[in-house]
């Protein structure tokens, strides 16, 4: 950068441009610009450059001033978006950004510019910027922040006060002093924003010396910004109430008043964050340490707070009186807007500064001195809300210009702040004083019904123009933004606390009860019922008295009755003359969602009945509002525990088919309302049970509609593969032949297709999860053959195996096609899925090592079930060398050291390997792992075989399992055999001294480590005779969980998940293949003892090692082996 400013300027007028090209241009050249370090400093010289020269270049339709202010406005933009990246060293392009410290002393002093700058815009970005910048450097690096805050603004406060009084809009002034006003009014303004913005983004820090940052601030700021503030607004707000229309008129007209507001407005708001910052000075009465009578400026604000804000309400109200009135006509509509603006938002600070003392410190604001006559004045203008502002469209709530007496925000903080007030008092507290007393509750319980929670004419029109919309935004209603929900909340929290309890629920039911003579035509009334409906639905929970009586029927049998005699029958009017009578059918499928535990038994059929009516589109009876309440009514029905899937099967047809209608063929387009009906669908394919078995080929033909619907952001897809996989439980119970087979086929080629999309990238992370588990693995899980798409679908497990999010349920899915396929799979998959299951055994360390074990279990015991098992046996032993799956499993398994858990399961896979390798093939294939083993701690392959088989013996008696206990016994005994047939062939070879003899050598000589395992497991047998095959038909079920702690813990107990009541094909199959496991069947003393006798009449060595251990020690085995 040549000549600075001028380079920077020149740029930012081409980034002011509006062809893409130099735009484009211009932001590469300012990017590449960001790693000078003098680039900020002249970037925020610019900024504040009132009168910037324009380049020579830069002439247009647009004034030079519009100009010059566009690039003023860019260059502070992109110095706040920029300058907390590059404020500590940075690293770019391998080379270290760092701004010089004399630069970064610059940069904070000519922020302090903001304060005399004109412009709102470019003050507002630069005092972001300050904000960013002071979370870092303050206190230990720009010391005199507040300091020069807390200066600007006592210089300029003083300087106000000596001017005169401020003249009319319309009269002249001089003008030294309307300069020095201007200016003073800026820089009080600007100086008490920039003190809020900073004060705000450092009470964000939560760490604990962010928290002793801001009380040291609070200590040093409250006592002089206190002062100032009221000095300020009492000057401000002089008038009386009873001043004549003439004289608030002159005070609207005074020259810069809306400006003055503000600054009060931002005063009080940085205040607020002092005084809620130190806990201690908000928690302590009027002393503070030490016990000396030093004033609490915590407690001083909020206790003058009351009649400011009495002060500004009434201001407001006269002159929003004013501008209704003919004295407004000389007001300009911009001046009055912004006077307006500033007013209300003034107001809203109060607010939120009273809500943010009760949410705070575990609401001991509520217990203070005054708080009770602080909630009790809101109270009163919640309660003396004017029609006009219940009627505010929820789209004009953020117009703070809008002339209404009761903003709609200004009444949910009022609702907001009593709720949070009497949770806290909990009903018994004497700091609530009149809000305990049961009149109160009566008066609010009325107000609320009567008034506050009614619909409005605005939800009436977002209704109408559009019923799904309008029923989705019901259900995300927010307490703190709207005032009906804001209302309800407040109930609630009032009948749960009002004591005795019960006592604000009895009164709200008896407007319930007397709401029958509410007429049905007349849409008062119709309002009023539906607001009154909501009540009792709301304050459920809280209808019913302490205690029993006998004279008097209990909550639940009046619900039930009330069901029966009263919400059906009004939900099947047929004759009311107005169409708004959808409004109560709506609010009667709330509220029987509401009181879903209460339908009594008698009346459950009535209710099913209409709740499935309901369902239907029926025009002037239903709408999409009213048929969303219903599907999510019968959802909670449905799950409730009295359901009665017997009663509900004749309306099962019609339900299904009236939320397929509703889900896919109606014009919904909100992603929570097609979840709504698969929800619906969901649970009444689960709770039907074998029922909805002849409706399966219909929900299958619905799949397509519902998953084609655009869903970019994912919100209704989860619940759609929710409802797959029922449909596909479904399919479980109807016959593989015929119709049915076809039918398995085509959900299956549909389960294909959505498992491929969920794993694209951009919704993987969505959808992936949930399309392999409740997808993938139950349609394995369900079909009773194998069937391409899905067979074919295993091409994907190569790379979701590596990888840990996906590495537990992919190894599920080889564990079921393994039972279905195993040959087939092994043959087109094996090769490239035991080469990715070596990569993960080889790292202990993987979290993910356990599931890939699991699965190799299961495809060890799949393969060996196969008739043709000899024939298969050398492709599975090929395959283990080739992949050096065998040399991972060995080469781990003798690296644990202290994972004692996760050792024994690689010692029963590998022992269980071993009993199903055929003569000396287990021998070959530890031989051929040899090579990838440390050679400096083995140093030749028969030097393994000591420390493999002491390994497997130490861990046995950590096996809980019984079945790996036997599997491990009798993987052992093989071990021994294959190691005396290696011995045998290298005496056919003639080579005595050969390696087969080492090998041989070193296994007999661990014969007393193994007779002591033989030992353990032949009394652990002999003790539980007969043996009871049953226990251990369990391998690790695929299906019984999705996390991998079950793999942990595959012990021999009935409680595993609840897999062995299941009825499915993958069960029976599960079954079938542990059955077939022969380590289950065989006897362990026949198979011990004829390995020993081949031993010993084969290698000579063996009677040697014999005869070296302890007779008493081999004539009790030996008697065990009898036995």
């Amino acid at each position: 950068m040549a000549e600075p400013k001028a380079s920077l300027v020149q740029v930012l007028s081409l980034a002011s441009a509006s062809d893409p090209w130099l735009l484009s241009r211009a932001n590469s050249q300012l990017e590449e610009w960001e790693s000078d370090p003098n680039f900020w400093l002249v970037l925020l010289q610019i900024a504040f450059d009132t009168g910037l020269q324009l380049p020579c270049s830069s002439s247009s339709s647009t004034s030079s001033c519009h100009h010059r202010d566009s690039i003023r406005i860019l260059a502070i933009i992109r110095f706040k978006n920029g300058i907390d990246k590059f404020w500590r060293s940075r690293v770019m392009a391998r080379v270290t950004v760092t701004i010089p410290l004399e630069t970064k002393r610059a940069i904070r002093n000519t922020l302090f510019q903001c304060l005399r700058e004109p412009n709102r815009t470019i003050a507002l970005q630069a005092s972001v910027a300050i904000s960013r910048i002071a979370r870092l450097d303050y206190p230990r690096d720009w010391p005199n922040l507040f300091t020069t805050l807390q200066h600007a603004m006592l210089e300029a406060h003083g300087a106000l006060a000596s001017l005169a009084p401020a003249p009319q809009l319309d009269q002249p002034e001089d003008p030294s002093s309307a300069h020095l006003r201007q200016l003073n009014t800026t820089v009080l303004m600007r100086a008490a924003h920039v003190c809020s913005k900073t004060l705000k983004e450092l009470e964000s820090v939560r760490v604990l010396a962010g928290k002793m940052r801001m009380s040291e601030l609070s200590r040093q700021l409250l006592p002089v910004l206190h002062p100032i503030f009221q000095q300020y607004f009492s000057d401000l707000f002089s008038l009386n109430v009873g001043d004549h229309l003439a004289t608030l008129s002159a005070w609207s007209n005074t020259t810069l008043r809306a400006e003055q507001v503000r600054t009060s407005h931002l005063l009080l708001k940085a205040i607020s964050r002092l005084a809620l910052a130190d806990i201690g000075m908000i928690s302590r009465s009027n002393t503070s340490q030490g016990g000396a009578a030093s004033s609490n400026m915590a407690q001083a604000f909020f206790g003058s707070i009351p009649r400011c804000l009495q002060t500004l309400k009434d201001t407001r109200l006269a002159y929003l009186s004013l501008l209704r009135s003919s004295q407004a006509s000389s007001t300009s509509a911009s001046t009055s807007a912004a006077l307006v603006t500033a007013l209300t938002k003034h107001l809203y600070s109060f607010g939120k500064f009273f809500l943010s003392l009760v949410q705070r410190h575990n609401g001991k604001a509520a217990f203070w001195d005054g708080w009770s006559e602080v909630v009790a004045w809101y109270w009163v203008q919640a309660k003396d809300v004017t029609n006009e502002s219940l009627s505010v469209p929820r789209d004009e709530y953020a117009n703070h210009s809008a002339v209404i007496d009761y903003p709609p925000r200004f009444v949910v903080q009022s609702l907001v702040l009593l709720k949070h007030s009497l949770a806290q008092w909990k009903g018994n507290r004497p700091e609530g004083g009149f809000f305990l007393t049961h009149h109160f509750a009566r008066e609010a319980a009325d107000v609320f019904t009567g008034r506050l929670m009614r619909l409005n004419s605005d939800d009436l029109e977002r209704w109408q123009a559009d019923p799904e919309e309008w029923a989705v935004g019901e259900e995300q209603e927010n307490y703190e933004l709207d005032i009906r929900p804001a209302a309800e909340r407040a109930l609630m929290v009032l009948a749960q606390h009002t004591k005795p309890v019960g006592f604000l629920g009895q009164h709200i039911w008896q407007h319930f009860e007397s709401s029958s003579s509410l007429s049905s035509d007349n849409l008062d009334d119709i309002l009023a019922r539906d607001a009154i409906y909501a009540a009792v639905g709301t304050c459920r929970d809280y209808l019913s008295p302490a205690g029993e009586d006998d004279d008097r029927p209990s909550m639940d049998v009046l619900m039930g009755q009330a069901i029966t005699s009263k919400l059906v029958p009004e939900a099947r009017l047929g004759n009311v003359t107005s169409p708004m009578w959808i409004v109560i059918r709506r609010r009667i499928a709330w509220l029987l969602w509401e009181w879903s535990e209460q339908v009594p038994r008698e009346s459950r059929l009535d209710v099913y009945s209409l709740l499935v009516d309901l369902l239907e589109d029926v025009p002037d009876q239903t709408d999409v509002a009213v048929r969303l309440a219903a599907a999510k009514s019968i959802s909670a029905i449905a799950d409730a525990l009295e359901f009665d899937a017997d009663g509900f099967e004749p309306f099962l047809p019609k339900a299904l088919r009236n939320l397929a209608t509703l889900a896919a063929a109606s014009d919904l387009h909100e992603m929570e309302s097609i979840k709504v009906c698969t929800d619906a669908l969901s649970i009444l394919i689960e709770r039907m049970g074998p029922r909805i078995a002849p409706h399966a080929d219909a929900l299958v033909d619905l799949v397509p509609m519902l998953w084609q619907q655009e869903d970019p952001d994912c919100k209704a897809r989860p619940s759609i593969i929710v409802f797959i996989s029922k449909v596909l439980r479904a399919i479980e119970m109807l016959p593989a032949t015929g119709t049915s087979g076809a039918l398995m086929q085509k959900v299956h080629h549909m389960v294909s297709s959505i498992v491929r999309e969920s794993l694209n990238p951009k919704v993987s992370h969505l959808l992936a999860k949930d399309a392999i588990s409740l997808l993938w693995i139950r349609a394995l899980h369900s079909t009773p053959t194998m069937t391409r798409p899905l067979f074919e679908l295993l091409g994907l497990a190569n790379d979701l195996v590596v990888q840990p999010d996906y590495c537990v349920e992919m190894c599920r899915v080889i564990e079921e096609i393994s039972m279905l396929n195993p040959l087939e799979m092994l043959q087109t998959y094996g090769h490239d899925l035991l080469t990715a299951f070596s990569q993960i055994i080889a790292d202990p360390s993987n979290p993910m090592v356990l599931a890939p074990i699991s699965a190799l279990d299961t495809l060890v015991q799949s393969l060996v079930a196969l008739p043709n098992w000899t024939e298969v046996c050398e492709m599975w032993i090929s395959a283990l060398e080739s992949t050096r799956l065998a040399a991972a499993l060995v080469g781990s398994m003798l690296h644990f050291q202290d994972a004692t858990l996760i050792a024994t399961h690689f010692i029963s896979l590998l022992c269980r390997i071993a009993y199903h390798c055929p003569q000396n093939s287990f021998v070959r294939l530890v031989s051929a792992s040899w090579p990838d083993m440390s050679q400096e701690k083995y140093p030749t392959p028969s030097s393994v075989w000591q420390s493999l088989i002491k390994s497997i013996c130490t861990r046995f008696d950590n096996m809980a399992s019984m079945r790996k206990r036997r599997v491990t016994a009798l993987g052992l005994a093989s071990i021994l055999e294959s190691a005396v047939v290696e011995y045998e062939q290298a005496q056919q070879a003639q080579q005595g001294s050969g390696a087969g003899v080492e090998v041989t050598q070193e296994v007999v000589a661990c014969t007393p480590e193994l007779i002591a395992v033989w030992s353990e497991m032949l009394a652990a047998i002999n003790e539980s005779k007969p043996l009871d095959t049953g226990k251990y038909v369990r391998p690790t079920s695929p299906i019984s969980s999705m996390d991998l702690g079950d793999v942990f813990f595959d012990d021999d107990d009935g409680g595993d998940g609840g897999w062995l009541q299941d009825i499915s094909p993958g069960a029976a199959r599960a079954q079938r293949v542990a059955m077939a496991d022969g380590t289950l069947t065989v006897a362990v003393n026949e198979h011990v003892r004829t390995v020993l006798s081949h031993a010993q009449a084969s290698y000579p060595g063996f009677s040697r090692v014999l005869e070296a251990m302890d007779p008493l020690v081999v004539n009790m085995f030996q008697k065990d082996l009898m036995g």
